[in-house]
């Protein structure tokens, strides 16, 4: 075999939700090219079965995908592909090595990085790899020679995404993921749009793809949807953009194209509040919508202008309302222990989850603090962390420069227990101890397959 993509095995080995559709856009990217690629997605794997399927297949080229939050893993897989293969090639890509693309030839022995969106640069960087060329002229890298990095020239977003062919799914069992918690049979992910308009602080999201919204034409998403309907069965989908309502008449003609190919689908988007309306809701409930996931993050209003959110509590509660009222399930991601949090404004997120009555709010992750984002230069400049940190330490990083840890995990139980006298249901206080209990024990929050317990 010519190349493998790897996406490394998970702290607990298990399932994940869906395969890895960055891979596979890469995957299909060169096999048009007429390359021999494989994706291993060994997320369940042992590291004992990693190296087995190592001297299996036996690549000149591995390419590792490096996510920050997974970084540990990346690096261990790395390690264990220069013990098994030591004449192999290793390319790293994805957000942390875009953000720090040198610590990828100290802790993943990288021989290259790709920076960026990665199907156009990943195609030129692999094929030169093969043939043996000079590396300097392909743009959007990093890659290391006589014992020096070199960066090259910035390489542009690719503007018709059209131009991508359909993820390679010929690696894949469906059968084998996990999908989505609130229904049976097989699920897919599709990502019908890059980006996003918006540049909240915490987000990695706003820098990798540049705070552009890049969408795909309706025919092209609905092309992919009737492809994975028909030939590989799938019933369920979750569209992973990062808003998949930006342009309305492109949501609607995609809900609309659903419906007049007769695709009897249930799917799950993204939005911002402010780009709901009722003609949209009508659209995507009946093109399959059952949920729609929201950003909430706080329901203080200073904090959602601190986290530069651009929505105010009035637009919250209107859409959501709207949701509700078209029959389709509005979910309310949180936020806990972003700039000025306090028991105040705790309780104000209490408040608007009692008044919105979100589909699983009981929940709220703790401020990371993510590369490339404003919090990351904001802890930075407040003396929690310098780049270096990224070198040593494999743990999650979270914004404890105004609360400490033990802090900020008393704030998120008490929006937690809030949420949950909200409803005041004994099913909600059973669900409210037993995500206490998950919070409270690291390893169970590893575990995947929990999330259809607190669906």
């Amino acid at each position: 075999m010519e190349i493998l993509l790897i996406t490394p095995p998970r702290q607990i080995p298990q399932k994940s939700d869906f395969p890895p559709i960055g891979l596979a856009y890469i995957s299909a990217m060169l096999r048009g090219e007429g390359i021999d690629v494989r994706v291993l997605d060994a997320s369940p794997f042992s590291w004992k079965r990693l190296a087995e399927a190592l001297r299996l297949h036996s690549p000149s080229i591995v390419g590792i995908s490096c996510w920050t939050l997974e970084r540990g893993q990346v690096f261990k897989t790395a390690k264990l592909v220069r013990k098994m293969l030591p004449k192999a090639r290793i390319v790293l890509g994805g957000h942390h090595a875009t953000a720090f693309p040198q610590h990828m030839f100290i802790n993943a022995y990288a021989d290259a990085v790709v920076l960026g969106e990665g199907e156009e640069t990943a195609l030129e960087l692999f094929r030169a790899m093969l043939t043996r060329q000079s590396l300097e002229n392909i743009r959007g890298i990093a890659y290391s020679e006589n014992g020096r990095i070199h960066l090259t020239e910035h390489r542009d977003l690719i503007i018709n995404l059209d131009l991508i062919p359909y993820p390679n799914y010929s690696d894949f069992n469906l059968d084998d993921y996990l999908g989505l918690p609130e229904t049976k049979g097989r699920a897919a992910s599709i990502m019908t749009s890059r980006g996003c308009p918006y540049g909240c602080i915490f987000c990695s999201g706003s820098k990798f793809w540049e705070r552009r919204w890049r969408g795909r034409s309706p025919e092209n998403v609905l092309g992919e949807i009737e492809w994975l309907y028909c030939d590989h069965k799938v019933r369920n989908f979750i569209f992973f953009d990062d808003n998949f309502t930006v342009q309305k008449d492109r949501a609607v003609q995609i809900c609309q194209g659903i419906i007049d190919r007769k695709l009897d689908i249930h799917f799950v988007a993204s939005s911002h509040v402010a780009h709901i309306d009722k003609e949209l809701l009508y659209w995507m409930k009946k093109g399959g919508c059952y949920r729609i996931d929201f950003g909430v993050e706080s329901g203080a209003p200073e904090i959602l202008q601190k986290i530069k959110k651009c929505q105010t509590v009035d637009q919250i509660e209107k859409t959501f309302k709207l949701v509700h009222e078209a029959g389709i399930k509005p979910r309310a991601f949180l936020i806990v222990g972003s700039p000025g949090e306090s028991e105040k404004t705790i309780d104000q997120t209490v408040s608007l989850m009692g008044r919105i009555k979100p589909y699983d709010s009981r929940s709220a992750e703790i401020m990371w603090v993510l590369p490339n984002t404003e919090i990351y230069e904001l802890a930075k400049t407040r003396g929690l962390l310098v780049d270096e940190f990224w070198l040593k330490n494999n743990e999650t990083l979270y914004y404890t420069c105004e609360h400490t840890l033990e802090e900020l995990k008393l704030l998120r139980d008490l929006l937690m227990k809030g949420t949950s006298t909200n409803e005041g249901t004994i099913k909600a206080s059973l669900e409210y101890l037993a995500r206490r209990a998950y919070y409270n024990y690291p390893l169970l929050q590893k575990l995947r397959g929990l999330r259809k317990v607190f669906k």
